[in-house]
């Protein structure tokens, strides 16, 4: 495949941006997105399954977004939310608090990313409560910031650890084991020193986007949802990737009839712009003064135009509809995939309405990182963009606005990529770059390349 552009840029981006900017997976370099098509700046197009990790749920150039966009251009990008007012904000705010779960009081605060709107829960359920331990779960992702990479624990990944923040097994629907009583684990351990009525909150993802794309046990999310009334336990959702409509609904919780204390948003609430959110019940948000929290930009006035016109599309009954009809054909394309019989792999699938993964094992049934990673890499070499997350799910993610020809096509080139994989297929840069995802730590060897 010709890269002769991707790759000067690819080399010029190693000398001035810091290592930590990227976690690449191939050596893409996007030069524009119409609806469910990436195209590099070699012309390369790629049908796009990954829908800029679900920040893009309407494709790259919704027409209705993109005219909203234009309009505010014209009056202004932002002007400081911390000194002042606009229009865009209290209307966002306003819409969001009206599909809040329950129809309860509830407050919005925007923050620029999903990251900072977790530290802003984190902040707020502690002042709130005035409490000083946080319970999350294993395979949780919450973001990169200082709070909310605590909040955070994926195996294979290093994240540092207050210790008020305590990790406990996430149950979920494909997880073998089945149990009368999925919160007796942190039943016991509060059991011993600490009190459960000094916990301040329970962060959880209902569906586990980053981890494995793992939809949550209902019992084991009712009797979460009990702990947290009982003991004055805030529960508190997080919504960054599966809000939105990837579950289905506006939010992946409303799957499971309950009602959260706080939701946390961002990713494709800004409809492809830098936004995030924490949306929670007033009396919790009037717990810090602006003082400690203000933005300087946070609900700026281009994001949350931009976020209106996605807002009111989805609000449609014809949206709706055509969503239930993709959805459809999605899950019964990933049902077919994982269905055939293979020679080396075996695959299983999770997930929920436009958001899956195919979870790749060996004939042993051992999580096989290196095969999926070479299965998202082979993809990107035949025109699929895609990326595997949690070391063995290769995570499924089209926009909204794929057409049902490339949804199938998307499958066809996914089932080609396996193919080869399993035929031993393997090139000099997908070694490069699985050995630049995952640097030698001792928990791999030479024996993956084999």
């Amino acid at each position: 495949m010709c890269i002769i552009k991707s790759d000067d840029i690819f080399q010029r981006d190693r000398s001035v941006i810091a290592p930590g900017q990227h976690l690449l997976y191939f050596p893409i370099v996007v030069d524009s997105v119409k609806d469910d098509i990436v195209i590099d700046c070699d012309g390369k197009s790629y049908i796009d399954f990954l829908s800029s990790a679900s920040s893009l749920n309407l494709g790259g150039s919704n027409p209705i977004v993109r005219n909203a966009i234009e309009e505010q251009l014209m009056k202004c990008v932002h002007y400081c939310t911390c000194y002042s007012l606009n229009m865009p904000m209290v209307e966002y705010a306003e819409r969001l608090i009206s599909i809040y779960p329950g129809s309860i009081d509830a407050s919005v605060f925007f923050t620029l990313s999903g990251s900072s709107a977790s530290d802003m829960a984190f902040y707020l359920a502690k002042a709130y409560t005035k409490r000083k331990y946080i319970i999350s779960f294993k395979g949780s992702y919450h973001g990169n910031t200082y709070a909310s990479s605590n909040l955070s624990d994926m195996d294979g990944e290093e994240f540092p650890k207050m210790q008020d923040v305590y990790h406990f097994k996430y149950y979920y629907e494909e997880d073998c084991i089945e149990k009368e009583n999925y919160v007796d684990e942190i039943e016991e351990f509060f059991a011993n020193g600490i009190s459960l009525d000094d916990v301040a909150a329970i962060f959880i993802e209902a569906v586990q986007g980053d981890g494995g794309l793992h939809c949550a046990r209902r019992n084991f999310i009712l009797q979460l949802y009990c702990l947290c009334k009982k003991h004055g336990i805030l529960f508190i959702c997080d919504e960054v990737q599966q809000g939105f409509f990837r579950s289905g609904y506006w939010f992946s919780i409303e799957h499971y009839g309950v009602v959260p204390d706080g939701i946390i948003m961002g990713k494709s609430l800004g409809a492809g712009f830098p936004l995030g959110a924490f949306v929670a019940r007033k009396e919790i948000m009037q717990s810090l003064s602006s003082t400690v929290s203000a933005s300087t930009i946070g609900g700026y006035q281009l994001a949350c135009a931009a976020g209106i016109a996605q807002f009111d599309y989805m609000s449609q009954r014809s949206f709706r509809i055509m969503l239930q009809d993709k959805s459809k054909l999605f899950f019964s394309l990933s049902k077919e995939l994982i269905s055939k019989k293979r020679c080396n792999l075996k695959l299983s699938l999770s997930g929920m309405g436009f958001s899956y993964g195919i979870h790749v094992f060996d004939q042993n049934n051992n999580k096989d990182r290196f095969s999926a990673f070479k299965i998202a890499f082979r993809c990107y070499e035949t025109g699929l963009l895609l990326i595997s997350v949690s070391e063995n799910v290769i995570r499924l993610q089209p926009p909204f606005s794929i057409s049902q020809e490339n949804l199938v096509k998307g499958f066809e080139l996914l089932e080609r990529a396996i193919c080869d994989i399993e035929s031993g297929y393997i090139s000099d840069s997908m070694l490069y770059f699985y050995e630049n995802r995952y640097p030698r730590t001792g928990k791999h060897c030479l024996g993956d390349f084999q």
